[in-house]
């Protein structure tokens, strides 16, 4: 069943999960990497907001990548996203390096924390939707040893939370409460949803 695609689309995204996550709703879409400096706009938005929740921070962060391609795009629905892994209170960002990454799990092991998936899509220069969706996500009671390894074997340095669910991360869970869509970070049916409510896609036989 051909899936037509009767807008420009366009992933606002350096994430090669999330393209190939939309790659999986076979339509056609095109990919730009947002052009922001993540960490200055975190500063800006802590500056203006004393009070805030951290799925705030990342949605604002989700539009502001939307908002860095529309002038060159006004024609076209981009999708942005930023996803948000938070632990009593702590939220635990990309670690960047695999001892980073070790430090992460072993705060998070026998722990349920949230993974909120942040999502603005535009089109042309008007937000037409936002969410932040939330899954809660329980780590097994992992040894030193076990935690080790998996970041040895995965090397999560680029993944909020240290884990990668869709590779080997599986093997560190107890449970997931919630779409592993979000836990992946997009919600698809929402966004298909989105996508069909504004004619940006068609089904044909």
């Amino acid at each position: 069943m051909p899936i037509v695609s009767n807008k420009k689309i366009i992933l606002a995204s350096g994430s090669e999960t999330r393209k190939k996550m939309l790659e999986t709703l076979n339509f056609d879409f095109k990919v730009i990497k947002p052009r922001i400096d993540e960490e200055e706009f975190k500063a800006q938005f802590k500056k203006k907001n004393f009070s805030y929740q951290p799925s705030d921070l990342g949605l604002f962060l989700a539009q502001e990548k939307a908002k860095s391609i529309t002038k060159a795009n006004d024609d076209a629905i981009i999708i942005a996203a930023d996803q948000i892994c938070e632990c009593n209170g702590e939220v635990f960002d990309k670690p960047g390096s695999s001892q980073a990454a070790i430090e992460h799990l072993k705060k998070l092991r026998s722990k349920v924390h949230l993974q909120t998936a942040c999502t603005s899509i535009y089109e042309g220069e008007k937000e037409i939707w936002s969410s932040k969706i939330s899954a809660k996500v329980s780590v097994r009671d992992l040894s030193d040893e076990e935690i080790e390894a998996y970041v040895h074997i995965e090397n999560p340095i680029h993944s909020a939370g240290a884990y990668m669910l869709e590779m080997h991360g599986k093997h560190i869970f107890k449970s997931i409460e919630g779409d592993h869509d979000v836990i992946l970070g997009l919600p698809l049916v929402e966004i298909l949803n989105v996508l069909y409510e504004n004619k940006a896609l068609k089904m044909e036989k």
